[in-house]
């Protein structure tokens, strides 16, 4: 058997109002999208569309330069763990000890006293 929800004073039962909700979230969806597509069709009927798209490209490309982002010094850099592997390797051949095989002495591994606080 199927349940009955009733309704409160006045209002319509919950089935009703969950129909409701739908349809109203449908109904402001399919209006937002009338809209866009109604700038869409405005946009593409201007006769300076070519000039605009222009435009566009060069706000963009100016947005970029000043990004503080440098395509030629990203591309060109090298990767951190072979920048790692190298200068262990530099080390390693000038004979540092513990270079080549990541040992440290006592003296690397003491924590650095702070001026005023004894170790």
């Amino acid at each position: 058997m199927a349940q009955e929800h009733e309704a409160g004073p006045g209002g319509p039962d919950r089935g009703s109002e969950a129909v409701l909700l739908v349809t109203g979230a449908v109904d402001m969806v399919l209006e937002q999208a009338e809209g866009a597509l109604r700038r869409v069709r405005a946009l593409l009927s201007r006769s300076d569309l070519g000039d605009l798209a222009d435009d566009v490209r060069r706000d963009l490309v100016a947005r970029g330069r000043n990004s503080g982002l440098d395509p030629a010094r990203v591309m060109s850099s090298e990767p951190h763990l072979e920048l790692l592997a190298r200068r262990a390797r530099t080390r390693a051949g000038r004979g540092v000890p513990g270079a080549a095989t990541g040992a440290r002495s006592a003296a690397d591994r003491a924590p650095a006293a702070e001026p005023g606080h004894p170790v």
